[in-house]
């Protein structure tokens, strides 16, 4: 309520018991009208959010939506920025404290993925508390020289299943005739991903905005057909999964593999070409599509399962026939002087001339 002080009247504004705003009026109505008006402001502004309960509720919000590493790597962000500011309103982190953050990274790529991070935190807070800039967005990132990436040869392709086990050559098969992620065929099951019938495998990742799993269906080729029927009838029967841990000393046995850091580095060396990991594979596929059998970037991009304006669908059941005789053609020669194993014989995986 206003008071008279002297010859006016001050108006008094209090919230949860604390004075917020005070000011002097000529009457006492005035000063109840402001008092009003200030009260109905106040109430009407977004509460005050704290750091960490805005992280919380941040890192809630990603844990149903992106994979384990994406979200273990945004909860690492976080509290690293918890560290440098404490747990402070979000309002009050400035471009600058940000920036003193991103610039202790030792490489310019974790500068860049770190700020990404903030970025999409900022932007959340934006959206669901009140936020009314974005701090990260003032920052642009650093300009980064990307190393040529390795694509092994045919030759060099060959070698390599010469080298690898029966079920190591039927991975390395499946990677390199599906263009698929590495994480995305590790989760194949044969219930739900692989049909022998129609001929299709599915592929799904969550590399979306929305989180959401997009699969797309690919054709499966003689090559991937041979090296799918020999993991069947090898298959352990309390997993589901197609490519499983076959290491009886392992705690994981019969599990799905997760990443296997160190398979393709040791492959390569007993293969003798130069070393390169599961990615290098997905490379290969679209390089051979485009270089060998000049394939559409349209048709690459959908068997590759990249993100398109064109391409929206989050399940597709038909292959198109320009996406199956592309997988079809797909045939490897090689000029090594190798005798083919008898084991590879056998699921005729390759066609060698000398």
């Amino acid at each position: 309520m206003p008071y008279k002080q002297g010859k006016k009247w001050r108006g008094v504004v209090k919230i949860d018991g604390k004075r917020v705003g005070q000011k002097l009026f000529a009457s006492k109505r005035k000063a109840k009208e402001w008092e009003i008006a200030e009260k109905k402001r106040f109430q009407n502004q977004t509460p005050t959010i704290y750091l960490h309960e805005a992280a919380s509720k941040y890192l809630d919000f990603c844990h149903a939506r992106y994979s384990k590493e994406t979200y273990s790597d945004k909860r690492r962000v976080l509290k690293e920025l918890i560290g440098v500011t404490g747990n402070v309103p979000i309002e009050r982190i400035s471009p600058e404290i940000l920036l003193e953050l991103l610039l202790s990274k030792p490489t310019k790529n974790l500068y860049n993925r770190t700020r990404k991070d903030l970025h999409a935190f900022f932007n959340y807070c934006t959206r669901f508390h009140g936020l009314s800039t974005n701090p990260a967005g003032k920052i642009e990132k650093l300009p980064v020289e990307r190393k040529e990436q390795p694509v092994p040869t045919e030759e060099e392709f060959v070698k390599l299943l010469i080298a690898a086990d029966r079920f190591d050559r039927n991975l390395i098969i499946a990677c390199a005739t599906t263009g698929g992620r590495r994480s995305e065929i590790f989760r194949w099951t044969w219930h739900e991903d692989i049909n022998f019938e129609k001929r299709t495998i599915r592929l799904g990742t969550r590399k979306t905005r929305s989180g959401e799993i997009r699969y797309r269906f690919i054709h499966m080729n003689d090559m991937l057909f041979d090296a799918l029927q020999d993991q069947w009838k090898t298959r352990l029967p309390h997993s589901d999964y197609v490519f499983q841990n076959r290491d009886t000393r392992h705690p994981r046995y019969g599990d799905r593999y997760t990443t296997r850091r160190k398979f393709m580095r040791g492959l390569c060396k007993r293969a003798g070409v130069t070393s390169f990991g599961f990615h290098a594979l997905r490379r290969f596929f679209a390089s051979i599509l485009a270089d060998k059998y000049k394939e559409s970037i349209t048709v690459i991009q959908k068997l590759l399962g990249h993100a398109s304006p064109n391409t929206t669908e989050r399940y597709i059941y038909n292959i198109s026939q320009d996406a199956k005789k592309a997988v079809e053609q797909i045939k490897f020669e090689s000029k090594v002087p190798q005798i083919v194993p008898q084991k590879m014989k056998k699921i005729s995986l390759l066609q060698l001339t000398s």
